[in-house]
């Protein structure tokens, strides 16, 4: 029972107490809920729907509420009849927005969640997200000692303008800033992958937002963007790892620079939303600072310093109290490590590389499907590539390597989608081994990289490893889940591993996503 809620019960059942009228209990709900306190929410509004559902006030709230609940019906009818104003954003543009978008959605619920998709081909995320979700769950159930009870909501978007469409954000903001999931009104909220030309790491994503559920849930909504987001990324690998997995050498290029050119995104800047900052580079500059600040915090205090800070929080201390108190000292002098910090952590390999943009499918600034050509950074390299593509083009797979090779000479193996097609190229024309050796080199700079862990999945099949294929296969559907090759690679080696069920499975995405009868 939140402390929220125990005050509530605590007044309306206090000896003597006079009731409150319908109307100040209503407001007391929506104050509740503005915490996205919704148990103490519903346990003051139930009664009053019962009783006083005529009331305005009290209708208002039941369709907040019912809002919150994912009951987006039942919220449009209350807000409507409450006389809610249709004003951008308000309560009952968002539940109309909410019951439109989620309309024909494929519900399935687990032990804890409750994910809803878009009937298709969006019904292959289901199985891994829950699990991903279940984990991260009692990850944070071990770090921080408590999660809140109830099962959380998990919306699916087809891209974009959907997301715009259900929160506070505009479409400019989400593009400009790279947003692609938010945790708002008691549901976690995420773009689909297929939204995006190469796909996202929509299971830590997911992870991610879970994790903003628990802190605010924990801190009644009280921790500041830099707490919140520092704690969601560094914690958003814990379903598959430690924390602080997701620190990538972009972000650690970003941070240096920006750290020597006395250019850091300040914790002011943040307020109120990451999603608000005006770029791509300055919102992933934000994020890795934050997890930087997490990372000294945990480094300093122990394993259970965030959980430490978070039950202060929300016992009312500030965040800068609650970690001072934590770490048995000042603020002042934690920001001051945490600024060291930032300019002399080690550098992970690739550190060096560009920040690598979020590409959506459907924003023609991106440049459509080549446009990571551009990434390749010497102009001799480019040509050369260019030169392998037409030829690659005409089946003249031999002269195509050759070109590619060439263009590797120059850049080395950094560039993912160069790699790709040299190993393509390399395999048709009979050269596994000098495919094998890029592909290989390629994944120590890109290790995510969903095209990369799928060619050498095939080579590791063609070789009888089918752990090692599964593993990288895995880790692919991380990034891609919509390759139906990832789902019949899976298959094949999920038979060969013992696991009936699961090939299973696989074999039917696999045919979903192919559109074919066979794998």
């Amino acid at each position: 029972m939140t402390p929220a809620l125990v005050l509530a019960l605590a007044i309306a059942q206090s000896p003597g107490a006079l009731p409150m009228p319908p109307g100040a209990q209503a407001k007391r709900a929506l104050f509740l809920l503005a915490e996205e306190d919704v148990e103490g929410a519903r346990a003051l509004l139930e009664p009053l729907l019962a009783a006083h559902g005529s009331d305005p006030l009290v209708s208002l709230a039941g369709g907040v509420l019912r809002f919150h609940e994912q009951r987006y019906d039942e919220a449009v009818g209350l807000l409507e009849s409450a006389g809610a104003e249709e004003e951008p954003d308000g309560p009952l543009d968002l539940a109309r927005a909410a019951r439109e978008v989620t309309r024909g959605h494929v519900r399935v619920e687990s032990a804890n969640f409750v994910v809803s998709v878009p009937k298709g081909k969006d019904e292959v995320l289901v199985p891994y997200v829950l699990d991903a979700l279940e984990r991260q769950r009692a990850a944070l159930a071990e770090d921080l000692g408590w999660v809140p009870p109830g099962k959380v909501t998990v919306e699916f978007l087809n891209g974009v303008k959907e997301l715009a469409r259900v929160s506070p954000l505009t479409e400019e903001e989400i593009r400009t800033s790279g947003t692609i999931a938010l945790c708002k009104f008691n549901k976690l909220a995420i773009v689909s992958p297929k939204a995006l030309l190469k796909g996202y790491d929509w299971l830590d994503t997911a992870a991610h937002e879970y994790t903003h559920h628990v802190v605010t849930r924990r801190t009644r909504n009280q921790a500041p963007i830099w707490l919140h987001e520092g704690i969601a990324k560094w914690s958003e690998t814990r379903w598959r790892g430690a924390g602080g997995e997701s620190f990538s050498p972009l972000a650690a290029a970003l941070v240096r620079s920006a750290s020597a050119k006395g250019q850091l995104v300040t914790f002011e800047e943040m307020h109120p939303s990451m999603a608000k900052l005006p770029s791509q580079e300055r919102a992933a500059l934000a994020f890795a600072e934050v997890v930087l600040a997490v990372e000294v915090l945990v480094k300093q205090g122990g394993p259970r310093a965030i959980g430490s800070v978070l039950e202060q929080v929300a016992a009312g201390a500030s965040a800068e109290q609650a970690v001072a108190r934590t770490l048995g000292t000042s603020f002042e002098r934690f920001e001051a490590e945490w600024r060291r910090y930032l300019a002399a952590r080690p550098m992970p390999k690739g550190g060096e590389h560009e920040l690598a943009r979020l590409r959506f499918r459907d924003d023609p600034k991106h440049g459509g499907e080549w446009a990571e050509w551009s990434d390749i950074p010497d102009p001799r390299a480019r040509g050369f590539a260019r030169l392998g593509e037409i030829l690659r083009v005409r089946g003249r797979w031999a002269a195509a390597r050759v070109e590619y090779g060439k263009a590797v000479a120059l850049v080395g193996a950094r560039v993912p989608i160069l790699s790709v097609q040299f190993a393509v190229a390399a395999t048709q024309s009979g050269r596994k081994a000098d495919a094998e050796r890029v592909l290989s080199e390629a994944l120590d700079w890109n290790p995510d990289y969903a095209a990369l862990n799928v060619h050498v999945a095939r080579l590791l099949l063609e070789r009888g490893e089918h752990a090692r294929a599964r593993d990288h296969l895995l880790r692919a559907n991380r990034q891609d889940p919509f390759d139906p090759e990832i789902h019949a690679g899976l298959a094949l080696a999920l038979e060969a591993l013992g696991d009936a069920a699961g090939a299973e499975r696989e074999r039917g995405f696999a045919r979903t996503l192919s559109g074919s009868g066979h794998p």
